[in-house]
């Protein structure tokens, strides 16, 4: 239906907003930049923009057209460049963390593993990075979310419980007890907290949109619930000191409380009576060029993680 010149010439577009520049940035005559868009309307049946208007503006069509192009095209550029460069100098893993916590603990493994592979580069890109063209460019990707992709494979790194992390001392809000409203303060025992709790507690999070936090998606939400304030920390050591100092309550993996120098000062608490279990995976593309170096990571990584792991079960 459509050629890769095609998706080429809607992303000239799109830079340009006219057929002039486009044309000009493509290398062509202006005419066969027209002559090629009328060919590929008549092939789809659609317009691609709309006509006189300044800078160019794309029909739904266009934008479809678009949002594939903008898919496509880096991506055969991308695997372009790895082809052309000496086999030498391809030898760079980037590396993507989806998991604000992980990185802490994932640095001080890859550095080891650097240091044993000398000729490697390992690149960690940043998480804003994250759309899904941006995504694809990664060779390994470590995330607690997987997706029906044909294109990935997941290697599980191991499980965890998301729990809140509390000083010992805090003041566990009152509720009235209907058989719906039970919460925490009415059960002093208990190891669990429960979402109305958050009511009028404080909540610690990273400085993330709410729909990406677990304690929203999986916890909050289902109850239409919402803390009483919200803090925003970026650093997770920072995070915890606030909640050692009584100063609101953070959600963490089990494990990274685990790792913390602060665990005198802190209580852990499930989230509600079930618990909330995740999973970490390394996320790569089946036709990654590095597949032996990614293979060889990989298990470096798990055996790590499972450390973290058996830490938190023996303290």
């Amino acid at each position: 239906m459509f050629e890769i010149k095609h998706l080429k010439t809607i992303r000239a577009l799109n830079a340009t907003g006219s057929i002039k520049k486009a044309a000009e940035q493509l290398f062509t005559s202006q005419s066969a930049l027209s002559h090629q868009i009328k060919d590929l309307e008549q092939r789809i049946e659609k317009s691609l923009f709309i006509r006189n208007t300044q800078p160019l503006e794309f029909t739904q069509a266009g934008e479809m057209l678009l949002a594939l192009a903008n898919t496509v095209i880096p991506e055969i550029e991308h695997t372009a460049q790895q082809l052309k460069a000496p086999l030498a100098s391809i030898n760079h893993l980037k590396l993507a963390i989806a998991c604000h916590a992980c990185f802490q603990w994932l640095l001080p493994i890859t550095s080891k593993f650097n240091e044993r592979h000398k000729n490697l580069t390992i690149e960690y890109l940043d998480e804003g990075f994250f759309n899904r063209t941006q995504q694809q460019q990664v060779d390994i990707l470590f995330t607690d979310v997987k997706t029906d992709d044909d294109i990935f494979n997941y290697a599980e790194i191991g499980q965890f419980e998301v729990i809140a992390v509390m000083a010992k001392e805090v003041s566990m809000p009152t509720h009235s007890a209907t058989k719906e409203d039970v919460s925490m303060a009415n059960k002093p025992t208990d190891d669990t907290i429960q979402a109305i709790d958050f009511k009028k507690l404080t909540l610690l999070t990273y400085p993330l949109p709410p729909e990406q936090l677990d304690i929203f998606s999986l916890f909050l939400n289902a109850q239409n619930i919402q803390p009483k304030a919200i803090k925003q920390v970026k650093n997770s050591h920072v995070m915890l000191q606030m909640a050692a100092a009584n100063m609101g309550v953070a959600v963490l993996p089990d494990w990274l409380v685990n790792s913390i120098s602060l665990q005198s000062l802190v209580t852990r608490k499930r989230l509600g009576s079930k618990g909330i279990y995740k999973t970490l995976y390394a996320r790569y593309a089946n036709n990654n060029y590095q597949q032996d170096t990614i293979k060889q990571l990989i298990p470096e990584v798990i055996k790590a993680f499972q450390q973290l792991k058996n830490a938190v079960l023996y303290q």
